[in-house]
């Protein structure tokens, strides 16, 4: 046999140079093989697609390169007896062995003969490296293990790591890298498949600037789930793909009078699923996917189990239920206006700690400050009402004072910043239904708008998460007239003038928004049914008239059936005539609705693209309008309620 390179030192050669990030894991483990820390065994778990297998491989090159012997075992290819794992694991016995077992799910049935394997086989000079979904359990720990383990959570790429994967595999155009990490949310077997179909090394088309393909998503699901989905309720595979977390609640609510106990249990049963509690979620790329795939087949399925779920999640929120809330959230389709409980996989929220005010003064360099002793205030006396957002590794990203204002202390009377804010609020008697915030400071970089945007979202989403506000109608942001306001222009908030000022530092300038007489929560509920073409709720004030049958048809202009048995269908004839006769109706009242200004005839397509033309529909009408999808929803809501006011 020559000596040239064989197919697999080629492959292990190319993994090698595109393998990115994870720099701190790799330290951790570089610590413990060269004996700088006292434990000899590192858990590594996460979901599926995180990057647990090429993390693993990695390690054993590095060790591997060192001079160490490297034993690797794969749990899908052990058989499940106690003597086939022992075997698999023998190798591992000579000195300075790294032994490196991969897909440990597999024989978890096997995890207490697995833990007293490698307490009898591998020597005390060497390391084990294990990689699962799911974190050691208390059995792993039991006994010796626990003083010699430590576990690692893998966490998906951050931004800089995701783009220099890409670059490494091709992927350099600026746009497409953009959408691409987005899309992958720093899961590498996303953002792998994703180049290889952009480059062509895979089967399926390159990626379209609409999206990804049916073709990446097929992948995905392969590669995450396999056949094994086959076996699963399609229907309750459906919810689960939309609802961020499922239970037997939800599932009765969104799917009534079906027996879905066997289902639910064969979803708890995935590889792709985790369990949360009593509920259960998908990995996020496969639910991702599944979802996709039912928004393109069957767009009216989609719409009913968003509409559900949403109803449900809405009625547990007004319960007082903060995560229902943030769930709720996760449905609105507008990036810009979604709260909810979709975790970032850059940053989370948390409560201050020390060093923080600290670390604010440094980046701020406002520590002599008069403002900023007032802001520290809150951060030590008032922890649960200053949020703060940490990135991936715990520092500080940014740090804001949120609360209800009823809930603040006697103090925030004197301060400038929320004391003449309470009064305005006193004096017009809104204290129990608003929300105050003030002095938001973000140590991202100023120029990156989106990824202080994010800041705001995850803050805001952590505040409602660990009770700092409940449900406001009005929230009131107090700034300094220097404070970069584009991350929450989007929620409308405008300049309250009287409540100018100044505290001899800075001019404080408060700005307000008005969510509506269901608060936060409501306006999002109303915001997903606009979204899904669904009229957000009765208008008391205008209900006499036909506008709300006339509406109501709209939706189901293209059913016989549904149109001649309404409220505007005729007594008499056949049911393609009374069905015709509710279509002359709903044609004449859109024609005398909108005038011939341009602005009206925009109001008219909308509505006649929409819902009139057999070959148009949303998806239709929006690009022709040429909006973003939450525009167009806001544009097509105004036309139905000229429609309403007209009729």
């Amino acid at each position: 046999m020559s000596g040239a390179e064989r197919m697999g030192g080629y492959a292990a050669r190319l993994e090698a140079e595109r393998f990115v990030g994870r720099r701190d894991v790799l330290a951790l483990v570089d610590d413990v093989v060269g004996g700088r820390r006292p434990q000899r065994i590192v858990y590594v778990h996460g979901p599926g697609g995180v990057g647990k297998s090429a993390l693993l491989r990695a390690i054993a090159t590095s060790a591997e390169q060192a001079g160490r012997p490297v034993v690797r075992v794969d749990g899908r290819l052990v058989a499940p007896t106690r003597e086939a794992l022992r075997a698999a694991l023998a190798p591992a016995d000579q000195d300075g062995a790294v032994l490196v077992v991969d897909e440990v799910d597999e024989v978890a049935a096997m995890r207490v003969e697995l833990r007293d394997a490698v307490l009898d086989v591998v020597p005390a000079s060497g390391v084990v490296v294990v990689a699962g979904r799911q974190a050691p359990d208390r059995a792993w720990f039991d006994g010796e293990l626990q003083v010699l383990t430590t576990a690692v959570a893998l966490r998906p790429l951050e931004r800089d790591d995701a783009r220099q994967l890409l670059a490494r595999r091709g992927v350099v155009d600026a746009q497409e890298v953009d959408r691409l990490v987005h899309w992958a949310a720093g899961f590498p077997l996303a953002l792998t498949l994703a180049a290889s179909l952009a480059s062509g090394e895979a089967s399926g088309a390159p990626t379209s600037a609409a999206g990804p393909t049916a073709s990446l998503d097929a992948l995905l699901l392969e590669r995450l789930g396999g056949r094994e989905l086959v076996g699963v309720d399609p229907d309750v595979l459906d919810v689960a793909s939309i609802a961020p977390a499922v239970d037997g609640p939800l599932l009765a609510a969104v799917l009534p009078g079906r027996p879905t106990r066997q289902g639910y249990g064969s979803l708890r049963e995935l590889s792709i699923a985790e369990p949360l509690g009593l509920r259960t979620t998908l990995h996020p790329l496969a639910r991702s996917a599944v979802r996709t795939r039912l928004r393109d087949s069957d767009p009216d399925r989609h719409r009913t189990l968003v509409l559900r779920i949403a109803a449900h999640l809405h009625r547990r929120a007004r319960e007082g239920d903060p995560v229902a809330a943030l769930e709720l959230g996760s449905l609105v389709e507008d990036p810009e206006l979604r709260l909810g409980a979709e975790r970032s996989t850059a940053f989370y929220a948390d409560l201050p700690r020390a060093g923080d005010v600290d670390a604010l003064a440094v980046a701020t360099g406002a520590g002599s400050a008069g403002w900023f002793t007032r802001f520290a205030r809150w951060c030590e006396e008032r922890p649960g009402q200053a949020i703060a957002v940490r990135r991936v590794d715990g520092t500080l990203s940014g740090m804001s004072v949120i609360c209800m204002a009823s809930a603040m202390p006697p103090w925030a009377e004197e301060q400038i910043e929320t004391g003449p804010v309470l009064r305005w609020l006193r004096d017009r008697g809104l204290l129990d239904v608003a929300a105050l915030t003030h002095d938001t400071i973000i140590l991202e970089e100023p120029g990156d708008a989106a990824v202080r945007a994010e800041v705001i979202r995850v803050g805001n989403a952590g505040a409602m998460a660990m009770g700092a506000v409940a449900n406001p109608r009005y929230v009131f942001a107090t700034a300094s007239t220097t404070t970069d306001y584009r991350g929450i222009a989007p929620l409308r908030y405008e300049l309250v003038g009287e409540l100018g000022r100044h505290d001899d530092e800075r001019e404080l300038v408060t700005l307000a928004a008005d969510f509506g007489p269901g608060g936060i929560i409501g306006q999002m509920y109303e915001l997903i049914l606009a979204e899904q073409g669904e009229d957000p709720g009765a208008d008391a004030s205008r209900a006499p008239g036909l506008g709300p049958s006339v509406v109501a048809a709209l939706r189901r202009f293209h059913d016989d059936e549904a149109l001649s048995t309404g409220p505007l269908a005729a007594e008499e004839g056949s049911v393609a005539e009374r069905a015709d006769a509710v279509r002359g109706l709903v044609r004449a009242a859109v024609d005398a609705a909108f005038g011939p200004s341009a602005s009206d005839q925009r109001l008219r397509q909308a509505i006649v693209r929409a819902y009139l033309d057999p070959a148009g529909g949303h998806g239709v009408a929006q690009r022709e309008l040429h909006m973003s999808r939450s525009s167009f929803y806001r544009h097509l809501q105004r036309a139905r309620d000229r429609l309403l006011d007209a009729c």
